[in-house]
């Protein structure tokens, strides 16, 4: 979806659901697998629109220990300020200040949801995701999931070249 600038108000609402599949996400681990939401409100002051509301989604990912696919509920606050990119062509150089953190810069035409919702999404997401908290993983040797059963594999040898590291005392 497209917030067209050329018919925006003042300040309204905007809103987009989207299904599954009908939202791509840059990561290949990750997947949509439940309704996700985008709302919120807008106001335009001048050449700059601003936009806050809040997003809400659920997602798939492997487990980081054992691989199995795991349902994350997301939601996320969102307030972001759009500049055409036209504003700053003629400056040589531009400070940016705190309040310019969250400024993101657009064509002057419109502001895709779609994007502004795929980068909340993969911003929300947890920086290691699990399947439990115990969850103890895959063998490194055979690749059996140890959560299931426990394998005969012995412990890894170490390269001889790295062995005097084993000695190290600090």
């Amino acid at each position: 979806m497209r917030i067209e600038l050329d018919n925006l108000e003042k300040s309204g609402e905007f809103a987009q659901a989207y299904r599954p599949g009908e939202l791509t996400l840059d990561d290949t681990e990750l997947r949509l697998v439940g309704p996700a939401e985008i709302r919120g409100r807008y106001r335009k002051n001048g050449e700059e629109v601003e936009l806050r509301g809040r997003l809400s989604a659920t997602v798939e990912a492997p487990c980081a220990r054992c691989l199995k696919p795991v349902e994350l509920p997301l939601a996320a606050e969102l307030s972001e300020r759009f500049v055409g990119a036209v504003s700053w062509r003629d400056e040589e150089q531009h400070e940016l200040r705190e309040e310019d953190l969250n400024l993101a810069v657009f064509n002057g035409e419109a502001i895709e949801l779609d994007d502004l919702a795929r980068e909340e999404i993969l911003l929300a997401m947890p920086a290691q995701v699990l399947c439990r908290e115990d969850c103890r993983g895959l063998c490194p040797t055979c690749g059996a999931d140890q959560n299931l059963d426990s394998c005969d594999c012995e412990a890894l040898d170490i390269d001889s070249r790295w062995g005097a590291l084993k000695d190290l005392r600090f």
